[in-house]
């Protein structure tokens, strides 16, 4: 059965003592009190046990036994660094006699009398990157004195004063509540131990319920407290009113656990049982190898009043299952805060929000012709042949990409084709489905007389994304030289190409490529002309979405099966373009099949809106409100690590701060974005250590390490990622594919809500797919129109991932799925605005030939070519004031744009190499002009014939500060451009 939408998190005020909440017979360690202390984690690290001596009179040279219950795996090798509370001052005479995973034995001197001393023993460096640490602890390093070494120490034992006075550990401290040992990184001894596997002899496993406040950290060691109370089959605690109730489970492997099934009556586990992403059920059994940890989550749905009853059923193949007995009591009032402490939102994994196929601005519904098996979507049409696949790709966008009531560009000059040897197919009827205003889906069947089959299935979205999967198959095996898909196209119709390693820009006149996944995230290509094209990508059933942005290679693509012992090639003659994704040699065996999915893109997506580009001026930092409308900006992006959303992808921990400062946004007339993305996730999200549980579902597998607090407490198996020390914050990357994107959009559905709800998001990089991009844009436009506000605004923002690290893949090829649901392109750290021509401008940075528009990043952009394009820098980065006064001024937000682009553009220069871009109104342009010759050139504007009334009035260059400098050109004088450089002209003004 579906699980219900989960609710918020209520919080439930006895449970949130902090870190150190009191177990059944001890608090966070079992034998001292533990607290916070506050001291330089950098210089001592973030650990240290309180030490008193006494006033006895007995000497100041005292042996101290640290129960520190570590979990490092050699003690013995770091330092330990003795601090006097007094003087502060360092105590250099220090010995470690002995230090096991239990505890550790030290001599040192009381340099400064009775009194409190303190022993940091993780002291730690932070080495590597500023942002990307590696954290080391600190080698033991001999410290004391020779002379006071030879008085106490002979060998490496205390002899001549084997009665050495001792002094008391009173307490544990922490540098703070996160960085905390209490309760659960506080390992058991080896004795306790053997007497619990004593006391459970049999035992496959035991269960160990801990309270959601104290997230299960370890996975190889076991918590004292665990140990020392024993497991226990009953739960009980209290919750409230309508919250998703999340149990902790923690399952200790005595045996090798296999196909391990988790059933829960009146409620589900998280680990084991769900909705994944798409919408679609999800199962799944467990193991957990001998001698690990892991924690279950059980989620139980509380009504509004009275006592729930659930119970857990843990039950691994060929062992007893084992229950827990789980009783919740419902206490409070219905209007409680949220806090994500108690685990609730671990509920929003499986919500299925925004799932439907219905339709999202501007898109249209999509119609079906059956007769002539005809789909169309706005601007584009699919016509399908026999077989199913595609027979022709018409775009009506105009040659401007402003509207789509162009003339027909056909993209297709053949249908396309699956060749499968010499196999000839006979094609079953076309099976449609509407599936909703924003999908139709068609089924074929393909049979042939050599034994071969396929079964066909396709999708069309209203957005342009054209999906197949093709499962090929035999009766009987069947050797076939090569299965290759076939695209011919017009060629005047795809001067363009982008993708399989070839930069955006000029298609090449042939081309031949390779799988290399290890090193190249390369696997679609994208041809066309500005205002009609298509991307194919090739999938099959085990595609996985790689990491990107520094970490392709932690996580790279994984090799179709079907396709990935070929390759691709283009080849160009006879007015055509020929492209062929072959497969090699195939031996299609009984029984078994291969699955050689595809996706085609249909470009471009929607109309570009100049006017409403120009409109929304972007300033990229939470500065005062007030300032930065008096500046001229209309669109502010929260950051994460600032004051308003300082933790990584979560900025619902600070919400109340959040919707403080959207409010003074909207005061001032301002729209408000935050940043949010899933590419990694804060470690103030108290779901970090939960979602860790679950199998690299939700993060990367990796090396580990990184930053201190990720060794301490996440162990190892992640990727570390982001850190921002100005906030504290450390990152873990995620997989890229998984049930937190379910969670991501929930959690978007509540930043939305409400008058001080966000206007939109910032993508910093996208690490999900255009089903979750949809969902994205599903939400936020739902949430504006609530509000009875435009919206929402979303900007994408990439570095130039055409680099080795980011496997040589162009940011906009690698995107292209989620660009209909994008507003404008922030394109992005090292991207080359001097080396490169107008056509790479074109594809790779402008969005113009997917149906969207952008900016420049790095060194401020070259704001001369990037106005051709109706591009600048980003506020604050650059000054942009003067530009976006010159708008005002000359009423460019309602004029309608001409590109250079556009054959059709009324104003020319004449030169191949002076662009012109055109903004026209009644009676009046501006031009902007810019230059990329190698050299200074003379140009001179000349005007269509619908244009040449403008050309008599010469042009103005109005001074712009930064820019240009004033300057008059009469009709017909020539005008000098230097290199890399343009102008504004006004005419009619």
């Amino acid at each position: 059965m579906p699980l219900p939408e989960p609710s918020a998190p209520a919080i439930t005020p006895t449970e949130l003592p902090g870190r150190n909440t009191p177990q059944s017979k001890f608090g966070g360690h079992p034998d001292v009190v533990c607290g916070v202390g506050s001291w330089d984690k950098l210089l001592y690290g973030n650990h240290r046990f309180v030490v008193d001596v006494p006033e006895d009179g007995r000497g100041a040279d005292r042996r101290i036994v640290i129960p520190w219950r570590r979990q490092d795996e050699d003690p013995g090798s770091v330092d330990v660094i003795v601090v006097s509370a007094g003087s502060r001052t360092r105590v250099r005479n220090v010995i470690v006699e002995s230090a096991t995973q239990h505890a550790g034995t030290i001599v040192f001197q009381a340099i400064d009398g009775p009194g409190t001393y303190y022993a940091y023993y993780l002291p730690y460096a932070m080495l590597g990157k500023a942002h990307y640490p590696q954290a080391q602890y600190l080698p033991q390093r001999p410290s004391a004195e020779p002379g006071w070494v030879a008085a106490v120490v002979s060998s490496g034992k205390v002899t001549d004063q084997p009665n050495l006075p001792t002094a008391d550990v009173t307490r544990y401290e922490a540098a703070s509540e996160r960085d905390s040992f209490a309760p659960m990184n506080f390992t058991a001894t080896a004795a306790e131990l053997k007497k619990l596997h004593g006391e459970h002899a049999g035992k496959a496993f035991l269960l160990f319920p801990e309270q959601r406040t104290n997230p299960v950290s370890m996975r190889d060691q076991l918590p004292a407290h665990w140990v020392i109370n024993g497991p226990a089959s009953e739960f009980r605690a209290t919750a409230a009113p309508g919250e998703d109730y999340v149990v902790q489970l923690g399952v200790y492997a005595i045996k090798d656990l296999a196909n391990v099934r988790v059933q829960v009556e009146n409620g589900y586990c998280v680990n084991t049982e769900g909705t994944d992403r798409l919408g679609h059920p999800l199962r799944r059994v467990l193991t957990i190898p001998a001698g690990t940890v892991k924690a279950l989550y059980v989620v139980v749905s509380v009504p509004r009043t009275g006592t729930i009853k659930a119970k857990v059923t843990v039950h691994p193949d060929n062992e007893e299952a084992q229950h827990l007995e789980v009783t919740l009591d419902v206490e409070g009032g219905t209007n409680r805060p949220t806090d994500p402490r108690l685990l609730g939102r671990l509920a929003w994994l499986n919500s299925s929000i925004a799932q439907d196929a219905e339709l999202v601005a501007p898109f249209t519904a999509v119609t079906l012709n059956e007769d002539t098996r005809t789909l169309g979507i706005l601007g584009r049409t699919l016509k399908l042949a026999a077989s199913g696949l595609p027979e022709q790709v018409t775009s009506t966008f105009t040659a401007a990409v402003t509207g789509t009531d162009g003339p027909a560009v056909g993209l297709l000059a053949r249908p396309m084709v699956l060749d499968v040897g010499a196999v000839n197919w006979l094609y079953g009827p076309i099976q449609f489905t509407v599936e909703g205003p924003a999908r139709v889906s068609w089924t074929c069947t393909w049979t042939s007389l050599q034994g071969a089959s396929l079964r066909l299935g396709g999708t069309l979205d209203a957005d342009g994304a054209v999906r197949y999967e093709l499962r090929l198959a035999a009766q009987e095996t069947v050797e076939v030289p090569d299965v290759g898909l076939r695209l011919a196209l017009h060629e005047a119709a795809v001067p363009l190409a982008m993708g399989l390693g070839i930069p955006g820009g000029r298609r090449p006149q042939t081309f031949d490529w390779s799988w290399e996944v290890a090193t190249k995230n390369q696997d679609a290509l994208w041809l066309g002309g500005v205002n009609a094209g298509l991307q194919l990508a090739l999938r099959d059933q085990h595609y996985e979405r790689p990491l990107n942005t520094n970490f392709y290679r932690e996580k790279p693509l994984v090799e179709p099966v079907s396709w990935g012992t070929g390759g691709v090639t283009m080849r160009t003659a006879d007015n055509t373009v020929t492209v062929r994704a072959s497969s090699g040699p195939r031996a299609l065996r009984a029984g078994e099949g291969l699955d050689f999915d595809f996706r085609l893109l249909l470009t471009p997506f929607k109309p570009i809106e100049p006017g409403k580009h120009l409109a929304k001026r972007y300033f990229h930092h939470p500065a005062d409100p007030e300032k930065i409308a008096e500046a001229g900006a209309t669109v502010v992006n929260i950051h994460h690590a600032t004051d308003a959303a300082p933790y990584i992808n979560d900025p619902l921990l600070t919400e109340d701060t959040l919707r403080t400062y959207i409010a003074k946004c909207h005061k001032h007339g301002l729209k408000a974005k935050v940043y949010n993305t899933v590419r990694e996730l804060t470690f103030h999200s108290p779901e970090l250590l939960p979602m860790l549980q679950l199998d690299h579902e939700v993060f990367s597998d990796g090396p580990g390490k990184g930053h201190i607090w990720l060794q301490e407490h996440a162990g190892d198996g992640y990727v570390s990622a982001w850190y921002a020390p100005n906030v504290e914050d450390i990152a873990v990357v995620t997989t890229g594919g998984s049930r937190l994107e379910n969670f991501y959009v929930r959690s978007l559905a509540e930043l939305a809500k409400g008058a001080d709800g966000i206007d939109g998001i910032y993508l910093d990089d996208i690490a999900y797919d255009r089903n979750t991009m949809l969902r994205v844009r599903k939400v936020l436009e739902r949430a504006c129109r609530e509000r009875g506000v435009d919206g929402p605004e979303i900007d994408l923002h990439s570095a130039n991932q055409f680099t080795a690290h980011d496997g040589y893949a162009s940011s906009a090829n690698l995107y292209m799925e989620q660009l209909p649901y994008v507003d404008r392109l922030w394109l992005g750290e090292y991207f080359d605005y001097e080396g490169t021509d107008p056509d790479y401008w074109l594809v790779e940075m402008s969005g113009i030939p997917f149906g969207l528009m952008g900016e420049m990043l790095e060194g401020g952009g070259n704001p001369w070519r990037g106005m051709v394009f109706g591009m600048t820098g980003r506020a604050p980065r650059v000054d942009n004031g003067p530009l976006w006064d010159f708008w005002a001024r000359t009423g460019m937000e309602h004029a309608r744009m001409t590109g250079f682009w556009d054959p059709n553009v009324p104003v020319k220069t004449g030169h191949p190499d002076v662009p012109a871009t055109v903004w026209e109104m009644e009676g009046k342009a501006v031009v902007a002009l810019a230059s990329w010759a190698g050299e200074t050139v003379d140009v001179q504007l000349n005007f269509d014939a619908g244009s040449a009334h403008l050309g008599s009035a010469g042009a103005e260059a109005t001074a712009i500060e930064g820019f240009q400098t004033a300057a008059r050109y009469e009709a017909g004088q020539t005008i000098t451009m230097e290199p890399n450089r343009g102008l504004l002209l006004t005419i009619g003004y």
